[in-house]
């Protein structure tokens, strides 16, 4: 055999077998000492096999049986190569990896045209093969397969170190995230604190809310709502983000509002539809929003409605996030209305008659001071009309004094009801009343005075079961700088004008410059 290649050393040593198949555990018998081939491929580390021209197992050593566990009973010499791979996948040797079977076969088997194949395939216990076929220039091939189980256990292990890695480096990174936003939250509640607690006004309140509410919920829209005065319905003061909320809505339309708790539409499948859902526009809306009662001083004074931006559902932990948040706003909101209201009720009674609620004579001293020091320097005039109710000592001695506040409260309410908003209306004590018409002439203000009287005079209040009679007024004009320009002198001159219409015969006005007194009648 000198001279010959240990590959037909092996093809001639398995022709001299009287035509049986070798046991592919051993290798071909000869007459003499196995080569040195036979003793290297028998001694190899890894599986190694040659196929012949045909596609047939000619060799295999035993470590190519071990890792074709499952089907080592068929690698015999003379089994095609193809049938092979076959009957492992009719025993479900092989992991198919979600592809079928005619795409598998045609990746791993041999074919005229394969030269050079290096693949890897899997089994279904988790081992894996690394295949490398390489065609030799007789037309046979060498097949050597390498164990890669621990290899790929590594890769895996590696691939999922490193996809925690990656999980936690997310995680950081949101949780950086989520700190940032906290911090900058925070930032902006304190910020909205502190402007809420500097406003003294209801409206100055209202432009505070609806600049710090658009930055703290900016993926939402929403609307604040207070009582009217009469408290029969609640109509909204501002709103943010394009809101566009119904003119007025009840107490009933709200489920936050009759339990007087906040109310958080869509959590936990709570999905009971507010009344108020119906208008505006968040009518037919089918996502989360917020009822948020603004209570001050232990009684409900609105509600902070919040629309998130998506008609839709997210995520609970973004949706209770933001009702959270929103919680936090409406409570800021709910202590400062409750100060504005407390400081303005103090206001009021430092500068409010409690019976007719009408402004009392200290409010009228510093604002009347205020609009002469302006007369005086502009130049543009105001008037006064003092007006005192006719007879009323003999009213009170006739009915009573209940009677009579009840007579003063309604004719407080004319009074408010016939003056401009920017006139100062007051009562000065008893039965006096001041009101200040700001840059208004001497003869405006007459004609404001005589309009007045008729109405007074139709006024009727009840007292018990019985209507009481009809009361009448006499009023004095007085115009300022012109008949002076100090609070004392124009307070004389008004009273001067008062008399001359009580000694003329009351439910009259008189003007102190008596020369325009026909022009105002």
């Amino acid at each position: 055999m000198a001279g010959e290649s240990s590959l037909n050393v092996v093809r001639k040593s398995k022709g001299r077998q009287s035509g049986r198949r070798h046991n592919a555990a051993e290798p071909a018998q000869t007459s003499g000492p196995a080569t040195a081939f036979e003793v290297f491929c028998e001694t190899f580390e890894d599986g190694l096999a040659i196929i012949d021209a045909e596609g047939r197992y000619s060799f295999i050593n035993e470590h190519y049986r071990l890792l074709h566990k499952g089907v080592e009973d068929v690698l015999v010499c003379g089994t095609p190569y193809n049938e092979a791979l076959a009957e492992g996948l009719a025993r479900h040797v092989w992991d198919l990896d979600g592809r079928n079977m005619d795409d598998w076969l045609k990746e791993y088997s041999l074919t005229e045209g394969t030269k050079r194949k290096e693949s890897c395939i899997a089994f279904v216990d988790g081992r894996w093969l690394l295949r490398r076929i390489t065609r030799h220039a007789s037309g046979s091939y060498v097949e050597i397969c390498s164990d890669l189980t621990k290899w790929k256990q590594k890769e895996d292990s590696l691939n999922s170190a490193l996809v925690r890695a990656a999980v936690a480096e997310e995680e950081s990174r949101q949780a950086l995230h989520s700190e940032g936003v906290r911090k900058h939250e925070e930032e902006v509640l304190s910020q909205l604190n502190h402007w809420l607690h500097s406003c003294k006004k209801l409206p100055e309140l209202n432009s505070v809310v609806e600049s710090f509410l658009s930055r703290l919920l900016p993926d939402s829209h929403g609307t604040l709502f207070v009582y009217n005065n009469s408290r029969d319905v609640l109509v909204p003061v501002c709103s943010w983000n394009d809101a566009l909320p119904p003119a007025e809505m009840k107490a009933d339309d709200c489920w936050g509002l009759r339990q007087g708790r906040a109310y958080h539409y869509g959590r936990d499948g709570w999905r009971f539809s507010c009344d108020h859902m119906h208008r505006g526009d968040v009518a037919g809306r089918t996502g989360d929003y917020f009822c948020i009662p603004i209570l001050a001083h232990g009684d409900t004074a609105g509600l902070l409605h919040v629309c998130p931006s998506e008609n839709s559902s997210v995520p609970s932990d973004i949706s209770r996030h933001r009702f959270r948040l929103a919680c936090k706003c409406a409570e800021q909101i709910s202590l400062a209305i409750a100060n504005v209201k407390l400081s303005q009720e103090l206001r009021d009674q430092s500068t409010r008659d409690p019976l007719t609620r009408l402004f009392n004579r200290r409010y009228f001293v510093e604002r009347c001071a205020r609009e002469i020091s302006r007369t005086n320097s502009s130049g543009i005039v105001s008037s006064l009309i003092s007006i005192d109710v006719d007879h009323f000592k003999k009213f009170n001695d006739n009915f009573g004094h209940d009677a009579g506040d009840i007579i003063l409260k309604g004719f407080a309410r004319v009074l408010t009801d016939h003056f401009r908003d920017s006139d100062i209306v007051c009562r000065i004590g008893g039965e006096e009343f001041i009101a200040m018409l700001p840059s208004a002439p001497e003869r405006v203000a007459a004609m404001r005075a005589n309009e007045l009287l008729p109405k007074v005079q139709s006024m009727k209040v009840r007292y018990g079961n019985e209507t009481l009679p009809s009361i009448t007024v006499s009023a004095g004009v007085v115009e300022f700088p012109t008949a002076g320009d100090n609070l004392e002198d124009v307070l004389k001159a008004a009273d001067k004008a008062l008399y001359a219409a009580k000694a003329q015969g009351r439910n009259r006005t008189v003007c102190h410059g008596m020369d325009l007194l026909a022009a105002a009648e």
